[in-house]
């Protein structure tokens, strides 16, 4: 017995055995390793960092890994197997493939079931090797362009993969603001990484809950609650609206999200279309009115937004329904009704029968086409209004209705003005 003590005493000690280690974490994770030989205290053993570089079909691109500690249970030898307790990893940082290339009726790889080529390894030790829990005091983990950094991680093996705790740290994610990460738990299975449930802060503006998993039908799920118009992906929206929104979002493979949102205590602004209605209502609570009710299903994909199913509310004012798209290169369109009710309508000579003419709901609507850009919208229902409401209030008050007509508009009023001038006293 001694002899085979002090047999495999020297075994360990040897670079033999560091390749051996290296050989089989590579096996696990479908990469090339390379592990700084080992320096030994007791039953713990020490290296400087292990290196993983992923093959085609991994999950894995690169991993590296600084300061290693390993516990090893001897006892393990017994039953015919190396066994490594527990790994304290000191940094880590790692990249991901969202989507690996997939090599057809590829064996499935255990750790426990490995067969590297070990043609170092005496004859008569075991060949099967098994790892425990892993303890990262610090990591930085990259999945296609989504990163995170500063986090603590405890991985526990289970069944063919494992189960992965996260701790603190941040997360940044493309088109959104930086999130602060408080904790996840995260399943790999087969090179696969499911993310059942991570939870983050906006500092100072929402919460945030993520789900999803990668491979080559990676998907990320977002829940949100509380987040500034301002710290939302879409840019230009912070110019025409503000307030809170809550929603769900999912981003697919390709890259587009699809979700719902809506919106509290929110405000319009800057809307040429409201500031000509506010303009001919001679009533400056249109200009930027208070939304009782603001929601909308959205796709963004490629620097395109899409919205449908909208609805805009405000008390006493007005209500919106419709959809909007605005391309990529800022180009705008969309249809839209809007809805006002019988008192406003008192303040439009003539508006309700001619552009407001259906009843819905305790709402009369007008149907209203957007074109233009983001930065100079059109729309059709101011022209409709100045026309109606210079032809109907004329014959009492011209001078009066010319004043309300909006400029952009003036032309086409005038026109109907025409029209009727020989009629005129």
């Amino acid at each position: 017995m001694a002899i085979v003590s002090i047999q495999i005493g020297r075994f360990v000690h040897s670079a033999d055995f560091s390749r051996f280690i290296a050989s089989h974490a590579g096996a696990a994770l479908e990469a090339e390793a390379t592990l700084q030989p080992l320096r030994w205290n007791g039953f713990s053993a020490h290296s400087e960092s292990l290196t993983l570089i992923g093959r085609e079909s991994a999950a894995l691109k690169q991993l590296d890994a600084k300061v290693l500690r390993a516990q090893w249970n001897w006892r393990a030898l017994l039953s015919g197997a190396w066994k490594i307790e527990n790994v304290e990893i000191q940094t880590l940082s790692a990249s991901f493939k969202l989507k690996p290339r997939v090599t057809p009726n590829a064996p499935s790889l255990e750790i426990g079931k490995i067969k590297p080529a070990t043609s170092f390894l005496p004859s008569w030790l075991p060949s099967r090797f098994e790892l425990g829990s892993f303890d990262v005091q610090k990591a930085d983990l990259l999945f296609g362009e989504i990163q995170s950094t500063g986090q603590t991680l405890k991985v526990q093996p289970l069944g063919e993969g494992y189960n992965i705790e996260a701790r603190g740290g941040s997360l940044s994610i493309p088109g959104l603001p930086p999130l602060t990460h408080t904790q996840s738990r995260i399943r790999e299975r087969k090179g696969i990484y499911y993310l059942d449930d991570s939870r983050f802060f906006i500092p100072d503006a929402g919460s945030l809950v993520a789900s999803g998993n990668s491979g080559v039908e990676a998907r990320l799920n977002i829940v949100w609650d509380s987040v500034p118009v301002a710290s939302l992906p879409v840019p230009d929206l912070a110019k025409y609206l503000d307030g809170t929104s809550r929603g769900t979002a999912t981003r697919d493979a390709q890259g587009a999200w699809r979700g719902s949102i809506t919106f509290t205590g929110a405000r319009l602004r800057n809307l040429p279309l409201l500031k000509n209605v506010a303009s001919f209502l001679q009533d400056s609570s249109w200009t930027s009115p208070l939304l009782q009710k603001l929601s909308a299903n959205f796709e963004y994909s490629a620097g395109n937004l899409t919205l449908t199913n909208l609805v805009i509310e405000s008390a006493g004012l007005a209500r919106i329904e419709g959809s909007v798209h605005i391309a990529q290169d800022g180009d705008l369109s969309g249809q839209l009704e809007l809805g006002l009710d019988l008192n406003t309508l008192k303040f439009l000579p003539g508006a309700r029968e001619t552009v407001f003419p259906t009843s819905r709901n305790g709402w009369y609507w007008s149907a209203v086409q957007l074109g233009g850009t983001v930065s100079n919208p059109r729309e059709d229902l101011s022209p409709r209004l100045a026309t109606c409401v210079a032809g109907a209030v004329l014959l009492k008050n011209s001078s009066k209705t010319l004043d309300a007509v909006p400029a952009n508009v003036i032309d086409t009023a005038k026109d109907f003005i025409n029209i009727f001038a020989p009629l005129v006293p």
